[in-house]
């Protein structure tokens, strides 16, 4: 991603992240992907997360803190980004799922935001990006040593 991006207006980013909540679906048992309306916005949030310094990260999860519509979407954008990355081998759509995992930062349950992980990271395997160096830079919540996990190594033997 660059890093020219426009400086972050974190209120302009508060008051779009109030529309979306409100027409976002929450659940601790359903992980909803983005309505196709919202889909630009949640790519906005994760690329200028993505190139954002530690603070501003910072600032940006305390925003989301309460929307839990926006940070069950954002579990499924990780999943949409891997279908993205599957359809295009673009490292970017890789970075944009970090990012919202990033985001995300295990939501309602950390069992759902490793599988979550696991898909992106053996994705981009299957088509010739290496995740790792991308994982290991991201921080944020997301393990640099996860190509060690458990749950990588089953979804690497899962039939694609």
């Amino acid at each position: 991603m660059s890093s020219g991006e426009a400086s972050i207006s974190f209120d302009h980013l508060r008051g779009q992240l109030e529309v979306v909540e409100e027409q976002c679906s929450s659940s601790a048992l359903v992980i909803y992907k983005p309505m196709q309306a919202h889909k630009p916005f949640f790519r906005d949030l994760c690329r200028i997360y993505f190139d954002a310094s530690r603070r501003e990260r910072r600032l940006i999860r305390d925003a989301l803190a309460d929307k839990k519509g926006v940070l069950n979407c954002l579990l499924g954008y990780v999943y949409e980004s891997a279908e993205q990355v599957r359809a295009t081998g673009n490292r970017c759509w890789l970075q944009v799922g970090l990012a919202a995992a990033s985001l995300q930062e295990g939501g309602y349950d950390y069992r759902d935001f490793l599988l979550a992980l696991a898909e992106l990271y053996v994705i981009a395997e299957e088509v010739g990006i290496d995740p790792k160096p991308e994982f290991e830079a991201m921080g944020g919540g997301i393990p640099a040593d996860f190509d060690r996990y458990a749950v990588v190594k089953s979804r690497r033997g899962r039939l694609g």
